[in-house]
C-alpha cells in the first residue's frame, strides 16, 4: 500500500497540469493510501517496512493536490476574465 501511495502521488504531480482536477483527485487518493499504510506499519510494530515510501507518497500527493487546485483556480479565473473582456455580439 505504501508503494501504491508513492506511485499515485507521483502521477498526481503531472496530472495537475490537465485542468487541475486529476491532480487533486490523485493527490487525495495518495494521501489516504499513505496514511493508511503508515498506520498499518505502526500497528505491525516494525514487522512491515515501507514507511519511507508512505511518507513520500503523502508528500507527493499533497504537492499534486495543491498544484492541481491552484491550476484549476487559475484556469477558472482566466476563463472568467476572458468572458468579461469579450465584446458582446
Amino acid at each position: 500500500m505504501a508503494i501504491a501511495a508513492l506511485v499515485v502521488g507521483l502521477t498526481a504531480v503531472p496530472g495537475a497540469s490537465v485542468l487541475g482536477v486529476p491532480g487533486v483527485v490523485l493527490g487525495i487518493v495518495a494521501i489516504i493510501l499513505g496514511l493508511r499504510a503508515r498506520g498499518r506499519i505502526k500497528r505491525s510494530g516494525g514487522a512491515r517496512g515501507g514507511g519511507g515510501f508512505a511518507v513520500a507518497g503523502i508528500i507527493a500527493g499533497g504537492c499534486g493536490a495543491v498544484l492541481g487546485a491552484l491550476w484549476a483556480i487559475y484556469l477558472t479565473l482566466l476563463y472568467l476574465a476572458m468572458m468579461q473582456a469579450t465584446p458582446p455580439h
